[in-house]
């Protein structure tokens, strides 16, 4: 079978599909795929012009009753008591998110996904990985069920936009840029962003927890998935406890 299909088959098993960005050192050339669409954009140079123009709109949909049945919420995770709640197990050792040090730049990696009325974002643990890893995905897709969304093929914002390194306000800047861009075009009143604390003090000068404008649309930072993940009984509470206590618990 060709690579087209052979990632096809991975995706609908549930598994991440991998495609080396540079060649490796004496490894065979990676296979380009067959598809164009499933190739996310290279940025442009310009933060404005960084909106994945190729992607589809992000769908919004209602939650079907399986839907809500199959993935419990982040409402629902932190309402169970701890006695009867799930162990969810800890992710796999990964690449962590660089964090800001004097004279380099940023570099990290956000998926976006449109709920009803609020976009989602949240930033990779592997900045270098196609994707959210095992249990971050599902973590994600519980959060977005809040906003009757689903999880599907995600926006992505990737720092720096070029080989060139970015300093803090340089991302922030083209971040506002590509948020500006995702309303625009396809809707959306609100963000929530799922960040560490580091990046989230590099990109923005306040704590996180605490409401704030971001390209003029009402928007607030919370845990990074990878957080959650390590320390729910923590990071799910103070993150719950912000969105309900500023309006973005849901619809």
């Amino acid at each position: 079978m060709n690579e087209a299909q052979r990632q096809s088959y991975l995706t609908a098993m549930g598994l991440t599909p991998w495609v080396a960005r540079t060649p490796l050192p004496g490894a065979a050339p990676s296979p380009w795929l067959d598809w164009d669409e499933e190739q996310d954009a290279v940025p442009a140079q310009t933060p404005g012009a960084n909106v994945d123009t190729v992607a589809a709109a992000a769908e919004t949909v209602s939650t079907t009753p399986e839907t809500a049945e199959s993935t419990p919420s982040l409402k629902e995770t932190l309402d169970t008591p701890q006695q009867t709640r799930a162990v969810v197990p800890a992710a796999e050792p990964q690449a962590p998110i660089a964090t800001p040090s004097k004279g380099k730049g940023l570099v990290f990696t956000l998926e976006a996904h449109l709920g009803t009325g609020t976009w989602l974002l949240c930033a990779q643990e592997d900045s270098q990985a196609p994707g959210l890893g095992r249990f971050e995905a599902p973590l994600m897709a519980s959060l977005l069920a809040l906003f009757q969304g689903r999880a599907g093929r995600p926006r992505r914002f990737f720092c720096p936009l070029t080989d060139q390194p970015m300093q803090a306000a340089e991302a922030a800047q083209a971040l506002s840029a590509f948020i500006s861009g995702l309303c625009d075009q396809a809707g959306g009143e609100r963000v929530l962003l799922a960040l560490p604390e580091a990046l989230n003090e590099a990109l923005f000068d306040q704590p996180r927890y605490q409401p704030f404008e971001i390209a003029g649309h009402p928007a607030l930072v919370i845990s990074s998935l990878s957080e959650m993940l390590e320390d729910p009984a923590s990071h799910k509470k103070v993150s719950w406890q912000a969105m309900q206590r500023h309006g973005f618990e849901g619809v």
